[in-house]
């Protein structure tokens, strides 16, 4: 890159918008996931603690997760559950390997019945991690000299969806839901030019970026046996737009998503699910790819509060190259009531590997979950 501006201030903006323009490149210095920098960010899980320990296979029957909305009718009375979530992982990039880790509450959902036939529900769950930070080397051209110049870009924040749902009992076979989706959020974005050459001045510049779109989602579960339930889900997003003190500085197209998923109980211990899910962002940014995602997950003993093993896998949508990277993963957790069945508290452990071209990751996060009925 070679420039003629000395300007410092304008350099600064210029990079700033590079960087609200989902376009980065360089080397990374710390975020959540490697994976988002290249697009608008890394893809939120909508899974309770419970959903994800089993490889996120219950999460289309689970009410406390945020993936489908006609799951809520197995809601009996007013409760709430709330999802966090610890991550250590190691970046591997250019024969280099740093340890990065963060603290997460992805999903919050409160829920509870108006009558026999229809629940509804508010929460959030996270849509977008948007935490990064990126080192960027070159030499620019100032009045015909060569400058060497170090830029450092950080971002702080996510986009969060808002979510107000209903599910709706058609008779003893079909449940229906659907729900209407906010997508809000905020990053602070900082970025710092430091020039090689003393005689320029260091400059900064700082920005607060507000995110918006909306969402519509419909899902339906149908009960062919007492045993064997059957899930299928749609939701379509808007563009999500970025505005800095209300200018717009970028807007890109959200994927639609759908997926399908099978549960099965094998007696009273044990339980078994699959799904299977897609969603295209190929549309969101020139470096988007379309996903396909699996799970598979099993819990053993008593409904919500037995012992959940899991497997996924599948691909992710932002990364350098042609083709997408991938992800692969395995999880256990643990599920015990108190209170004489009016709380429940989940454990759970996950361990992802991801790939893509030129980089890997490996990601270990503690899950902790909290569901209570008043």
């Amino acid at each position: 890159m070679t420039t003629g501006r000395s300007d410092g201030r304008t350099a600064v903006a210029v990079i700033l918008v590079s960087v609200l323009a989902v376009m980065p490149s360089g080397r990374l210095a710390a975020q959540d996931s490697q994976f988002g920098i290249r697009g608008l960010g890394t893809p939120g899980k909508w899974e309770s603690v419970r959903a994800r320990s089993a490889g996120g296979a219950f999460a289309p029957f689970d009410p406390f997760s945020s993936l489908t909305d006609a799951s809520l009718i197995d809601v009996r009375r007013l409760t709430g559950s709330i999802t966090g979530a610890l991550s250590r992982r190691t970046v591997q990039a250019n024969g280099s390997e740093s340890p990065l880790r963060g603290t997460r509450f992805p999903v919050f959902v409160v829920a509870g019945p108006l009558n026999r036939r229809i629940v509804v529900a508010a929460g959030f769950s996270t849509y977008l991690d948007r935490t990064f930070g990126i080192s960027l080397l070159d030499t620019i051209d100032i009045r015909g000299t060569p400058v060497p110049i170090s830029d450092q870009v950080t971002s702080d924040g996510a986009v969060t969806d808002l979510r107000l749902s209903m599910a709706g009992r058609v008779n003893r076979w079909i449940t229906l839901g659907g729900g209407f989706h906010v997508l809000t959020g905020s990053t602070r974005v900082v970025a710092t030019r430091t020039f090689g050459d003393t005689a320029f001045r260091n400059t900064t510049a700082r920005a607060q970026v507000a995110y918006g779109g909306k969402a519509a989602s419909v899902s339906a579960l149908i009960d062919l046996t007492s045993a064997l339930r059957l899930s299928g889900w749609f939701r379509a997003d808007s563009k999500l737009d970025a505005d800095i003190l209300g200018k717009p500085v970028a807007s890109n197209d959200l994927p639609n998503s759908y997926g399908a998923g099978a549960q099965w109980r094998l007696g009273s211990q044990l339980t078994v699910a699959g799904t299977a899910a897609w969603r295209d962002w190929s549309t969101s940014a020139a470096n988007g790819h379309n996903t396909f995602n699996w799970s598979f997950g099993a819990e053993i003993g008593q409904l919500g509060s037995g012992l959940r093993l899991g497997a996924r896998g599948g691909q992710m949508p932002f990364g350098a190259g042609a083709q997408p990277p991938t992800e692969v993963g395995l999880s256990a957790g643990l599920g015990k009531q108190f209170s004489a069945g009016r709380g429940r508290i989940d454990f759970g452990v996950e361990h992802l590997d991801r790939k893509g071209t030129g980089l890997n990751e490996h990601i270990l996060t503690f899950l902790l979950g909290l569901t209570v009925r008043p």
